[in-house]
């Protein structure tokens, strides 16, 4: 039997891997790889190699693996929080290789899984890079400021403040010249996202569990809540609100019983 393993971050080198699955776990076999493929430095597991080891498409990987299995936990990439250079360009080589189409939410979560960061951030922080451009003004801003041996903190700093988040532009930056910059692309249509944070049925589900631990009256715990879903406070709190009209709506338009039909037509 392949138990779920503790979500935790192991030290470089001291990542205890779950037990070896049977041949027939399918399931378990990509868990265990991708814990044995995890790489500390990049916060990620390698998984064009669990692929090559299983011979099987990657994406099909994807679907099978289950974090708790492996002991992986997905990080967490809010706003307030600045990415690496190279994860917003493996996030963007990821979706524009294997989604040719209009993404779901389905294959939001898969690139999650590939990233090993809550799907909600990485479809911000697509909608992010997206959303801004890199104008030939700025780009020539950028280039005296970074010519004059100022570091990219401060380059950010002395920016106006709605040109965008410091990744964004230092990766929009890096991907530029000058003969390109007045190129202007529209984002891929399945690019063409929305802000807001999607949600899965499992996790409305989840959501839904863990409210009702509160139902005897006592404060809700949405740090805990977060924690466990993987979205923001303010997103489940969004989320719950949602939810709560949802089911109202649909007691409103429900058929009538039909004793109040038979009362109705008395």
């Amino acid at each position: 039997m392949f138990h779920p393993q503790p979500l935790h971050h192991a030290p470089p080198g001291h990542r205890s891997l779950p037990p070896i699955p049977s041949p027939s776990d399918f399931k378990g076999r990509v868990s265990f790889l991708a814990a044995r493929h995890y790489n500390e430095r990049r916060g990620r597991c390698d998984w064009e190699a669990v692929a090559a080891v299983l011979r099987v498409p990657l994406v099909e990987c994807l679907q099978s693996f289950d974090p708790q299995l492996a002991g992986i936990a997905l990080r967490q990439q809010g706003e307030d929080r600045p990415w690496a250079q190279e994860d917003i360009a493996t996030l963007k080589e990821f979706t524009e290789a294997h989604f040719q189409r209009r993404m779901t939410v389905d294959d939001w979560v898969l690139t999650g899984k590939y990233m090993n960061i809550c799907h909600s951030d990485c479809i911000a922080k697509m909608w992010s890079l997206n959303s801004f451009q890199m104008t030939p003004q700025l780009f020539a801003q950028i280039t005296e400021l970074r010519q004059a041996g100022l570091l990219w903190p401060t380059v950010c700093a002395l920016l106006p403040a709605d040109t965008g988040t410091p990744d964004i532009v230092r990766f929009a930056f890096a991907s530029t010249t000058k003969s390109t910059v007045q190129k202007t692309k529209r984002p891929k249509a399945q690019f063409r996202i929305s802000k807001h944070q999607h949600w899965t049925e499992d996790e409305d589900r989840q959501l839904l569990d863990l409210l009702a631990r509160f139902d005897d009256g006592s404060d809700v715990d949405w740090n805990l809540i977060s924690t466990t879903i993987g979205h923001s406070k303010n997103a489940c709190r969004y989320r719950r609100i949602l939810l709560q009209r949802s089911k109202k709506g649909r007691k409103s338009t429900s058929p009538r019983s039909e004793s109040a039909a038979t009362d109705t037509r008395a």
